[in-house]
């Protein structure tokens, strides 16, 4: 638990439509005199005053004074009263906003940006946030309107949001530069829109100490995060899945984990947070082959968690006389869980554990992820998969989905480790579903797991049917 007594028990990243523009526009800069002209004009604007009284106020011979006074004349900034002395035109009382203060010139200029605006709250947002595309995420839906009139629209926000824009420092750096005063926007004169990329909005999802859901944080790029927050509940209610409790206990049974049925308290069927917490620090003190974690396997916590215990097994392996270069097999079976992978963790992981499975000599492991397939003609799925995983599908396969009736996720390093993450689907507590489970070095449950694995892989749905569906590179070739 945090320090807030809040427990994070998943991590969703959803991707909001959002829209790259080039903004030209011209804006309104208060600008300062030149020293001569501004205080010749600080001193009539006290009073009016003689040419000789100018004279002798700042030194100036009488051509050096006929000469200011003509500039200021012909610039309309200088007139004659009727008693023949030097006053100031209505044009330049408007450079002085109080009696003593520098008078300012305002100016019309020109400038433009490539500003970045979601298609939701037309918030602007560094150009910096932008990734590669859309995957590994939750993608959420905007108004079609927002879409076709984005252009019209991001031109209105422009204005609305223009001293926030400049503030976070998205406008060129000479326009808050050039002086003390604002500047404001005079008129937009182009919005052309550039492309089209998802903002990435990393959410987590937590419970507090009851094991209920607690409010979501807004968003820090945002303005408006209940608009966007409106959009993601409508998202999650569509992909809901039924409660599976009853089917993950039984799966808990044929693993023999006996250990997380004791986080459910009896009174409520559902998940403790203290009971959670007692069974890690019971773990950690025991000094116990096991170690129980909630959320997500790929989350950077968890797989720091999973990396400890992989490392002295690495260490043995390199440091091995053995000629055999196998390394053996490390098999990762997803679940059939909605929101599995929708995060840019998951490739940050499979970097790691494709780039940990050999060394310039040996190779230590041969790592395969298996996705599932509802069967091996599921070509349209496979490539979705495909795309997910990018670079990293040619190390995965498919699987045809129903190892642990789905719900349940394995990491398994033959003979050395075993991962199990059961994922609780709770629709009428929790919005997401909750990934719990331990990393174990327990050599009866990495062997009991891992014949339960290798049978379900080798086995068929049916006669002409074997469950793994082969390498997804190889989808939709014949």
């Amino acid at each position: 638990m945090s320090i807030d007594n809040k427990m994070t028990y998943q991590e969703v990243d959803f991707l909001l439509p959002a829209q790259r523009f080039n903004i030209q526009f011209s804006y309104v800069s208060q600008k300062g005199l030149p020293f001569i002209r501004e205080f010749v004009l600080r001193l009539i604007h006290l009073a009016p005053m003689s040419k000789s009284q100018i004279s002798i106020y700042f030194g100036l011979s009488r051509l050096e004074t006929e000469e200011a006074v003509s500039d200021l004349v012909q610039r309309g900034e200088l007139t004659l009263s009727e008693d023949g002395r030097i006053m100031l035109t209505s044009l330049s009382q408007g450079y002085f906003t109080d009696l003593g203060e520098t008078p300012q010139l305002s100016a019309v200029l020109d400038s433009g940006a490539s500003l970045s605006f979601d298609l939701a709250s037309f918030s602007c947002f560094s150009n910096q946030n932008i990734n590669d595309g859309w995957r590994n995420g939750v993608s959420l839906s905007v108004e079609n309107n927002n879409t076709s009139k984005s252009e019209k629209l991001v031109e209105k926000h422009f204005q609305h949001q223009f001293n926030q824009i400049l503030d976070n420092g998205f406008l060129p750096k000479s326009m808050s530069q050039e002086t003390k005063e604002r500047p404001y926007v005079y008129t937009v004169n182009a919005v052309n829109k550039l492309r089209d990329f998802p903002l990435r909005l990393t959410t987590k999802f937590k419970i507090g100490m009851d094991g209920t859901a607690v409010e979501r944080d807004d968003f820090d790029q945002l303005s408006n995060s209940e608009l966007v927050h409106n959009l993601i509940a409508t998202q999650l209610s569509e992909v809901q899945r039924p409660p599976n409790t009853l089917a993950i206990m039984q799966s808990m049974m044929l693993v023999g984990d006996e250990e997380t049925l004791k986080v459910f308290d009896p009174k409520t069927n559902s998940v403790n947070p203290r009971f959670i917490e007692d069974l890690q620090l019971l773990e950690e003190h025991n000094g116990s082959v096991r170690a129980t974690f909630v959320g997500q396997i790929y989350s950077q916590e968890n797989w720091d968690r999973l990396q400890a215990t992989l490392a002295p097994i690495l260490v043995s392996r390199i440091n091995a006389k053995s000629d055999d270069m196998s390394g053996g097999s490390f098999t990762w079976i997803a679940p059939s869980d909605p929101f599995w992978g929708k995060s840019d963790k998951l490739l940050v992981a499979l970097s790691d554990l494709i780039t940990k499975a050999s060394t310039k000599d040996k190779s230590l492991y041969k790592p395969t992820l298996y996705v599932p397939l509802s069967g091996p003609e599921d070509n349209r799925t496979a490539n979705s998969w495909k795309h997910e995983l990018k670079n990293y599908s040619s190390s995965a396969k498919g699987l045809i989905e129903g190892f642990l009736d789905g719900n349940v996720e394995v990491l398994h390093l033959a003979d050395e480790l075993i991962v199990v993450i059961y994922h609780f689907s709770l629709p009428e507590t929790l919005p997401v579903t909750m990934p719990m489970g331990f990393i174990s070095t327990d050599k009866a449950t990495i062997t009991k797991v891992g014949r339960m694995i290798r049978e379900y892989i080798d086995g068929s749905a049916s006669f002409d049917k074997p469950n793994d569906c082969g390498y997804l590179s190889n989808a939709g070739r014949k």
